[in-house]
């Protein structure tokens, strides 16, 4: 049995979940603050100005590339942007370094001329969820749903019974995913908006982060196709329903990546003809994605290229460097906007800190 499609929602709920403002003009970019920065210049500009808040955005790449440092870049610019902005990271790599985010925080909030110690009320506003499967990932989006609807995603507001928060979420032992999956989300209240979009309030910057989706979804369709298929294709559905329901919601996603086979009939998706890689899960699963970027390495100058293709380095006595390499991410896919082959390189610093490739 296919797991059930994601509930409809009503036109007149969205309406009233997201009031129109008089005073708002579309020529404004500036009176929509929709966009989540990431810190690095160029990338940036690729991306028009950052991530999309109300939208889906996956990075697929290879594993120990910048794509983890996009990914905590975006995480300190959300929670220091804004003193009420919350976030859940939902690792299913169980090696999410919390010291290594404390650190950035801390050099970051220094290079606004804050004191460091803040970093630690920072962080009080992150939740981190690991998950050993499949069933633990959906248990952890319903969690994350629930803590939108009570106004956060890591605690509810004043006023509230306090619910403790699971820092963990377990195997799910005798749970099945297809009972878990095609539970019907609970209809929302047309008449009720979600407490962190009330009007007369300014809405709460949430972010969402699944590192990495392809660890858990990649073996359920090796070992059974059409039912992995089935539920990836539930799960993001869900995703895309509350992030689009939520549209302070931001949603990043880290997918892996393998081996590009080049053939006649399928053109490769790098615009970059030395790249060999192409996104996992399959094309399906980039079709449910609002924006879908791939990070990959590259010689940084015809030398390097060079030496890279001769096997690393040149002929013993003639040039023994080693080839320079920078990483590119490029926009593979742009459902709202026109942002598709646009890209930019960058490198990773020692400290972990994004710069721009001069």
């Amino acid at each position: 049995m296919l797991p059930a499609p994601a509930e409809p929602i009503l036109a007149s709920t969205l309406w009233g979940l997201h009031p129109p403002d008089q005073d708002e003009t579309p020529s404004n970019p500036a009176s929509r603050p929709n966009k989540l920065p990431t810190g690095l210049r160029r990338l940036d500009g690729a991306l028009e100005g950052g991530f999309d808040y109300g939208g889906i955005s996956c990075i697929s790449a290879e594993p120990n590339s910048g794509a983890s440092a996009i990914i905590l870049a975006a995480l300190v610019s959300h929670l220091l942007h804004d003193p009420s902005a919350t976030a859940a990271v939902i690792d299913t790599t169980l090696s999410f370094d919390l010291r290594r985010l404390h650190a950035k925080l801390a050099r970051a909030l220094q290079v606004r001329g804050r004191d460091a110690r803040e970093a630690m009320p920072v962080l009080e506003r992150l939740q981190i969820m690991k998950v050993f499967d499949f069933v633990g990932l959906a248990e952890s989006v319903v969690e994350v749903r629930e803590g939108l609807e009570r106004g956060g995603t890591a605690s509810p507001p004043h006023g509230t019974e306090q619910v403790a928060p699971r820092a963990t979420v377990g195997d799910s032992e005798g749970e099945d995913e297809d009972e878990m999956l095609d539970a019907p989300t609970p209809p929302s209240k047309p008449t009720s908006p979600a407490p962190q979009d009330m009007p007369n309030g300014a809405p709460t910057p949430a972010l969402l982060i699944i590192d990495s989706l392809s660890r858990l979804a990649a073996p359920l369709i090796k070992s059974n196709h059409i039912q992995g298929q089935a539920l990836l294709t539930s799960l993001l559905r869900s995703l895309s329903h509350l992030t689009q329901t939520h549209h302070s919601l931001c949603t990043l996603l880290l997918n892996g990546t393998t081996t590009y086979s080049p053939s006649k009939s399928e053109e490769p998706p790098s615009i970059f003809s030395s790249c060999a890689l192409h996104p996992a899960l399959g094309r399906t699963f980039a079709y449910l994605l609002d924006v879908h970027l791939l990070v990959h390495a590259v010689p940084k100058t015809a030398g390097d290229a060079r030496r890279v293709y001769d096997g690393g380095k040149l002929e013993s006595g003639k040039d023994e460097r080693r080839a320079e390499v920078v990483e590119v991410v490029e926009v593979l896919l742009d459902r709202g906007g026109g942002r598709v082959g646009k890209w930019t390189g960058f490198v990773v610093d020692a400290d972990g800190e994004l710069a721009d490739v001069h």
